[in-house]
């Protein structure tokens, strides 16, 4: 038997590009001068609809404004499906248009990504493209993402996530060149989410930044970003959910969901999204609610594969570590993370969203061939990924 006398799993490490991004206070009356620089004149306005907020007729009034023409497709759901991507792209056809504008989460975001690859391709099906794709053609379709959650960080990545609704599964789309030409994110658009969905999408941004700082992959330039952003939630997502209207938490919540999206863009997922992956792909369950409830014993899991990082983690989220061992730290850190979860009244548990001791092995076989899973500190089994979705049941 050869021996592996490589040093590491992943010896040759991937910093991936991230779009142009606007952040701050009015950063969205900059879309239609960045639509029109990206060279857009139709735009194919694609949300979930956020109704009544009125964002979707103020971006549509600032891109018009501008010169740009709009048609708006606002029937994409939680959990964006591949018909819903074949829909829009029908409607971007029969439009005209030539280019997108995507306003609202990671379902808009992701969507709108998913219609540029069919639209790149063709007209093929979606599911033609799972897994790291490397096309032959580049997607240069332009796209100004707009992020109106404090959580999704799509605007920030070259991943795809698209549900298979024949095999109900979701499928991870990574092409290099599929990230958005621009990304917008302001705390004013972040300002009219109501608690839970504050308290949802914010822990979604923690599992991006905790997730990409303890990936096995080590991506030392999605270290600082994550740890950062960690450390803007811990200080700022109580705030955030209490008070909305908190400017300060409601950027640095911003800044938050955005570094985690940076930082996650290389640096890898875990066992959260894989199983978060699953139930939504199953289910249909919110991918922030599913994040909420697998986090904190996913890093109790973790955290012996990598007890140091786990410690910094602790620090960053204003754990006085004074005094104590590197484990002690590690595990203050899991503990924290749930204080957190508690003082966000997440109290929902995965049979809550419909999961059943029958499809246990279903959901586990699909997070162990998810390609999160590939980056998870520790290693799984299936034995440890039913032990997680029962504690979280």
């Amino acid at each position: 038997m050869a021996i592996n006398i490589v040093g590491s799993e992943f010896p040759l490490k991937t910093f991936h590009a991230t779009p142009r991004g606007i952040i701050g206070w009015g950063a969205y009356q900059m879309a239609g001068v960045e639509a029109k620089k990206v060279g857009i004149k139709h735009a194919l306005l694609v949300t979930t609809g956020l109704k009544g907020t009125g964002i979707v007729d103020e971006i549509k009034g600032v891109l018009q404004y501008a010169g740009v023409e709009v048609t708006v497709f606002d029937k994409v759901t939680s959990n964006p499906k591949d018909y819903e991507v074949h829909e829009a792209h029908k409607v971007y056809k029969e439009a005209n248009c030539d280019g997108l504008v995507s306003v609202g989460g990671g379902s808009s975001h992701d969507c709108a990504k998913a219609v540029r690859i069919v639209e790149t391709h063709n007209g093929r099906s979606i599911r033609d493209f799972n897994g790291v794709c490397d096309f032959d053609i580049e997607v240069n379709i332009p796209h100004v993402a707009i992020t109106t959650t404090c959580g999704t960080g799509s605007e920030a990545t070259y991943a795809t996530v698209i549900t298979n609704t024949e095999k109900k599964f979701k499928m991870l789309i990574f092409e290099y060149s599929a990230y958005a030409s621009r990304s917008i994110v302001d705390p004013a658009l972040i300002r009219t989410l109501p608690p839970k969905l504050t308290a949802f999408t914010g822990i979604d941004a923690l599992t991006h930044a905790v997730e990409a700082y303890t990936s096995r992959l080590n991506i030392l330039t999605s270290y600082g970003i994550a740890l950062h952003s960690i450390e803007l939630i811990g200080k700022h997502l109580r705030e955030a959910f209490g008070n909305g209207n908190n400017a300060e938490a409601r950027e640095a919540m911003a800044w938050a969901q955005y570094g985690g999206g940076h930082a996650i863009n290389s640096g890898g997922a875990g066992v959260v999204h894989s199983i978060a992956h699953s139930l939504g792909g199953l289910l249909d369950s919110p991918h922030g609610m599913c994040n909420s409830i697998a986090l904190v014993p996913s890093q109790r899991y973790n955290l012996v594969a990598c007890p140091e990082k786990f410690a910094n983690i602790a620090k960053a989220l204003g754990v006085d570590t004074a005094g104590m061992t590197v484990m002690q730290a590690a595990e203050a850190a899991v503990d924290e993370m749930e204080s957190l979860i508690n003082d966000l009244e997440v109290t929902e548990t995965f049979s809550d969203l419909g999961l059943k001791e029958d499809n246990i092995d279903q959901v586990t076989e699909f997070a162990l061939k998810d390609f999160c899973s590939v980056a998870n500190p520790r290693n799984l089994t299936k034995k440890a990924i039913d032990d997680l979705l029962r504690q979280c049941m």
